[in-house]
């Protein structure tokens, strides 16, 4: 494998991750949306306006939530192909840098200061990483 195929695997899983992350945020805005428009419980009569209104509003809410699950899925597939990678590193700096950048989807500077590096160093370990990567491939 090249350095450009391990990469492409390792983001696929960010990348993922990510997209997941938006569609729990649609998935709350879609709930927050249909609360607004079910009626206060009451005995007065229900007429099927907001019925009408709900319809969509469901439809989408199930569709994002298949969605969520179907994503989930691949989520999984990609973490489990990146740790299969990342485990097989020999350098426990290389190996913790690898995940929290593409597990833990933080920025350089925050895997820096999360495992108390400067930002050089930690983007010489994820360089020095995808070598050995290569070599191993």
């Amino acid at each position: 494998m090249t350095i450009e195929e391990i990469k492409a695997k390792l983001k696929r899983y960010r990348f993922i991750a990510g997209e997941i992350s938006d569609l729990l945020d649609e998935r709350e805005r879609l709930r927050s949306l249909a609360e607004k428009i079910i009626p206060s419980l009451s005995f007065a009569p229900v007429h099927g306006a907001n019925t009408d209104k709900m319809a969509p509003v469901i439809a989408n809410l199930i569709e994002v939530e298949r969605y969520i699950e179907k994503r989930s899925k691949e989520l999984l597939r990609a973490r489990m192909e990146a740790e299969q990678l990342i485990d097989r590193l020999s350098d426990e700096r290389h190996r913790a840098v690898l995940k929290s950048y593409y597990f833990s989807r933080r920025n350089w500077q925050d895997v820096a200061d999360a495992l108390h590096y400067d930002k050089r160093s930690v983007l010489r370990f994820h360089g020095w990483a995808l070598l050995e990567m290569v070599k191993m491939s």
